[in-house]
């Protein structure tokens, strides 16, 4: 190096001989005396760097130097450019401990040069060699070659540096540069291109935080094994690399997770594999259950159909009555003779129905859910039409479903809420899903493990997929729920004579004290085998029609039963609101016209 240092142009060295000159030898503070950097390149596009850094560590007690070389750069959106560093070496021509440990990580190599066990102060100097591989920039124009010589990362001072950098044997650099100052800064710095073939750089009195880059530009071809050393930074691939650990990973998270859950819903899923057929007949409603309750232990949900069967059911039980409405207004006054297109035909259901609560009716024995109902469709007096249930009657409908359940729990039929409990693990599902993929986009950005965190979302889909199936009967409630399926059975295939007509109440008004059509209705309803129930009836000879329900025409003319099954529907137009009309876009003023006045 003392030779090299011999040919330096006196240009170059003049500025730095000034700086030198007004350095007493006083200054205070760790800094680097010289930094001198040589940098030789080969036609494979790597180099070979040595840096001699004479170091002031001054009063301080220190272990050594640290050297930070990047080995990586961003390159593009999903790909860094990676500068291999290898054949690391370091030496101390003054004799401070020399020994050397290198690690590796986020982009930077570091070097850490000194023993440990021994401190050191005042002036060393240190020679560190390594070669970096994929430097180079080939070219169709021309061959370009970078070198950040000093780096900005360094946080003491810089006296004064000299780079050196040269091509491949033979080859001349057609324009070399140099700049220095912080990040980012394009002030030129002293930089010629000697006879040799040599790009020679310098620069003095370097702030902490400044650095010195130098480029030079060869003729195209000068290193025709250059390329530049890509990895890519994300791609399914390699982001969701499939090796034993991560396999394992995301496989241990899945049935850690899903396990739990999965032997839950084992313990609470119905039956329904069972052969209904191979039951003992039910002809009756187990234990004289309400409709209602039937339907909501059958599959665990309390439904719209539940709460029509209930109200169908109040009727049978004489706490209503139910008149057919064909006209919207039904007046009275107009006679239907007068327009025959009022007239329905055989078998079409009314277009609403009005209801009219029973005064007399003794509201004991009723259950908090058939109350609640009660209350709400009659809330603004003993005389509604259905149709003008439309805006309250989801509220009263949500009351009493809630209260369903709540009265399956109390009969000890389930062993906590069906609805709560479905909800719950709803929400544990929904939140391992947002976990598994929060943290399996994370992995895949940073990592190459977001296999691993595939296993905790696919266990929230498990979980999901498995919450209705958690609602928990009792050993009392399974069986309740066979012999209701063995009913249900009954209902959607059995001649109404078939089945047994002992069972009455005591509460039943009516033709349902002795017609069990009548009495079964709403139980076929909340069931889900209404219109099964229908058929049977319309091939069985028909029966008194009840005396709580009034036909708008004649029932030698219209079948009562078609009607009561549309009434009960779920989907009874009447009871769902109609579309909302219109955009909703229009505002005050924001049309043409308008303005306004006053007096004069």
């Amino acid at each position: 190096m003392a030779e090299r240092r011999s040919r330096w142009p006196a240009a170059l060295l003049a500025p730095v001989a000034v700086a030198l000159a007004g350095c007493t030898g006083s200054e205070q503070g760790e800094a680097i005396r010289s930094y001198e950097v040589d940098v030789q390149a080969a036609a494979d596009g790597s180099v070979t760097v040595e840096e001699t850094i004479d170091y002031d560590f001054a009063d301080e007690e220190r272990h050594g130097l640290l050297r930070l070389v990047p080995d990586r750069a961003p390159y593009e959106q999903t790909r860094d450019r990676r500068y291999p560093i290898s054949d690391i070496t370091v030496q101390s021509p003054t004799g401070a401990p020399a020994q050397t440990e290198v690690t590796s990580e986020d982009g930077i190599t570091t070097i850490q040069v000194g023993d440990p066990d021994t401190e050191v102060s005042g002036r060393h100097t240190y020679v560190l060699r390594y070669r970096v591989a994929g430097v180079a920039d080939p070219g169709d124009d021309a061959d370009r070659l970078a070198w950040n010589a000093v780096g900005t990362d360094w946080e003491v001072p810089i006296d004064r540096v000299e780079v050196r950098l040269a091509g491949p044997p033979g080859a001349i650099p057609v324009d070399g540069e140099c700049a220095v100052g912080e990040p980012g800064d394009r002030t030129p710095c002293p930089a010629q291109v000697e006879a040799g073939g040599e790009l020679r750089a310098a620069a003095e009195a370097l702030e902490p935080g400044e650095g010195v880059t130098v480029s030079a530009t060869f003729p195209s071809g000068t290193f025709p094994d250059a390329a530049p050393v890509l990895e890519d930074t994300f791609s399914p691939a390699r982001a969701f690399r499939l090796t034993p650990a991560t396999a394992g990973l995301g496989l241990g998270g899945l049935v850690a997770l899903a396990l739990p859950a999965v032997l839950r819903a084992r313990r609470g899923r119905p039956r329904d594999d069972l052969d209904a057929s191979g039951e003992a007949p039910q002809l009756t409603p187990p234990q004289d259950a309400r409709p209602a309750q039937l339907g909501t232990l059958l599959d665990g949900h309390a439904q719209r159909h539940e709460v029509t069967a209930t109200l169908l059911d109040l009727a049978v039980r004489g706490f209503l009555r139910i008149e057919e409405l064909d006209a919207p207004e039904d007046d009275p006054e107009d006679d239907p003779e007068d327009d025959p297109g009022d007239e329905r035909a055989d078998g079409e259901p009314p277009t609403d129905w009005r209801l009219l609560r029973t005064p007399e009716a003794d509201p004991r024995g009723l259950r908090r859910y058939e109350q609640q109902l009660l209350d709400g469709v009659f809330a603004d007096g003993d005389v509604v039409t259905m149709s003008d249930l439309q805006s309250t009657f989801a509220t009263t409908e949500a009351e009493v479903r809630r209260s369903v359940y709540a009265d399956v729990v109390e009969l000890g039929w389930f062993v906590a809420d069906p609805s709560a409990t479905r909800s719950r693990w709803y929400r544990i599902g929904t939140a391992l899903l947002v976990a598994g993929v929060v943290l399996t986009v994370v992995l895949a950005l940073t990592s190459t493990w977001a296999l691993a965190g595939t296993g905790v979302a696919v266990a929230g889909l498990v979980v999901l997929g498995l919450a209705g199936r958690m609602p928990q009967r009792t050993v009392a409630g399974e069986q309740v729920r066979r012999q209701t399926r063995s009913f249900r059975s009954s209902l959607a295939g059995t001649d109404p004579t078939g089945l047994v007509e002992g069972a009455r109440m005591p509460d039943l008004a009516g033709a349902a004290r002795t017609d069990v059509a009548v009495r079964y209705l709403p139980h076929a309803v909340a069931l889900g085998v209404a219109a099964e129930w229908q058929r049977v009836l319309q091939r069985a000879a028909p029966g008194p029609a009840p005396d709580w329900y009034v036909s708008s025409s004649p029932a030698s003319t219209i079948a009562v039963w078609p009607a009561l099954v549309a009434f009960s529907s779920p989907d009874n137009p009447a009871l769902t609101p109609p579309a909302a009309t219109g955009s909703g876009s229009t505002s005050v003023g924001g049309a043409a016209g308008g303005g306004g006045g006053g007096s004069w």
